[in-house]
């Protein structure tokens, strides 16, 4: 199941896909709810097109980006913080962090684990001394402030 939902763009399509069958339900006559629920679904899945606006990387490079100055953030798909994150720091502050898939890169997921006591937490932004969650207004300003501080990715 990880693997199937690994790939960014597939739960926005999914959600695309179920709300065009409710659209088609409610021209056949079914009632005026099921536009509700196609409308619902279409917000959701903008909301989470904004995760595939980031270039995952391979776990390979983390080291070396980290030595350079620069960020790493350990996200996955379908993740709500995740999401959060990627839309605030908006199309110029997505291209500074190395972005790193848990679901695609296992060593990666290894590495999330070894920080979270045994837990996938996402999203984590590392850097050279710390890491920490972005999980609330005040670790998603401080994720902010220290990409922002980052040497970009090549």
């Amino acid at each position: 199941m990880r693997q199937l939902f690994s790939k960014p763009w597939l739960v926005p399509a999914l959600m695309l896909l179920v709300s065009a069958l409710f659209v088609s339900w409610g021209l056949m006559g079914r009632g005026p709810l099921n536009y509700v629920a196609a409308a619902i679904l279409l917000f959701f899945a903008l909301r989470f097109v904004s995760t595939t606006q980031v270039q995952s990387r391979p776990a390979s490079g983390i080291d070396e980006h980290l030595a350079n100055g620069g960020v790493v953030v350990f996200w996955r798909p379908g993740c709500q913080f995740c999401a959060r994150l990627i839309r605030e720091l908006g199309s110029e502050g997505r291209s500074t962090p190395y972005w790193v898939n848990i679901w695609d890169e296992p060593e990666a997921a290894a590495r999330v684990r070894q920080y979270h006591q045994g837990n996938e937490t996402v999203p984590t932004v590392v850097t050279a001394d710390d890491h920490f969650v972005a999980k609330d207004a005040e670790t998603y300003d401080r994720a902010k402030a220290v990409i922002r501080r980052a040497t970009p990715v090549d």
